[in-house]
């Protein structure tokens, strides 16, 4: 990625406390896609019809408020739309969890809420699914974008973490004060907003009868890993970010250079983390804004 013009984000700065995202709260619906109810929260663009319309995915274990702090600023986008994936946040939960399933998933609340050829945005987990949908249904989608999202990992005390945390229950407190103190995500955040921390941990949490308990599935985590040929050609754009201090190592970013092809760019963000959407709120808007105003762009 070089040459690229700059694209301005109204309203923010490196001050920027991100209360304000707050005060224009997506609303919030539930639809039955591939045989699963899922949440959705929507913020509707303005007036320019032309504006492409953008769904964003979540991370594994995480849930659709992680982007409630960014989708309010998604300037060049017309109607944003966040998902809870199944397994995750107030979405039903399935038997087993494939890419497959959520990239249908995808595909139906793209259909529901979207216009043609919607850009698709996903973190970590959720930049597999994006690029799966699109793999799968290369007409549907107009983009792609995937945030620090990793390929298959083959260390044997990754599939071991893994299978450990599938295999035991969920892990609940004895009060909303201790589970939002003790809420931690993987990589643990080591600094971001705090408004924004407490938001995606009070959304994080559910009452199971006299505790409180992590909504998510611990079975996500048996979902297949991706095979070594998971990336295609890319048919439409697709953007692959890697944080510098993330998951997506130089010997994974070369595989998606080589993979994706013409149609497909690794952009590199010095000194990010993987949870770049959290930690750095401020360049995680500015890639998603230039991504989503790139098309348009091109087709002036």
């Amino acid at each position: 990625m070089t040459g690229s013009p700059l694209i301005s984000v109204p309203g923010l700065d490196s001050e920027q406390r991100w209360e304000s995202a707050y005060c224009t709260p997506g609303r919030t619906e539930r639809v039955r896609v591939a045989g699963t109810e899922i949440a959705v929260s929507c913020w509707e663009g303005g007036s320019d019809r032309t504006r492409p319309d953008v769904v964003l995915i979540h991370g594994g274990a995480a849930q659709r408020q992680w982007w409630d702090h960014l989708a309010p600023f998604l300037y060049g986008a017309g109607r944003v739309v966040a998902l809870d994936l199944s397994g995750h946040g107030d979405s039903e939960h399935r038997d087993q969890y494939t890419l497959d399933a959520w990239s249908e998933e995808v595909a139906g609340v793209a259909e529901l809420f979207c216009g043609p050829t919607p850009l698709l945005v996903g973190h970590s987990m959720g930049g597999l699914v994006a690029v799966n949908a699109a793999q799968r249904q290369t007409d549907r989608f107009g983009a792609v974008l995937a945030l620090d999202s990793p390929l298959r990992r083959s260390s044997h005390s990754y599939a071991e973490r893994r299978t450990k945390i599938a295999s035991r229950p969920v892990r609940s407190f004895a009060s909303q004060t201790e589970a939002l103190e003790g809420y931690k995500t993987f990589p643990p955040v080591t600094e971001a907003p705090a408004r924004v921390m407490n938001h995606i941990a009070r959304a994080a949490m559910r009452r199971a009868g006299d505790r409180w308990a992590l909504k998510f599935d611990p079975r996500i985590y048996l979902r297949p890993q991706v095979l070594d040929d998971f990336v295609l050609t890319a048919q439409i754009p697709t953007w692959w970010v890697q944080a510098e201090n993330g998951f997506v190592d130089e010997v994974m970013a070369q595989r998606i250079r080589d993979s994706l092809g013409p149609a497909g760019a690794l952009m590199r963000v010095p000194g990010a983390s993987h949870h770049l959407i959290l930690e750095q709120p401020l360049a995680a808007t500015w890639v998603i804004n230039l991504f989503v105003q790139q098309p348009r762009r091109a087709a002036g």
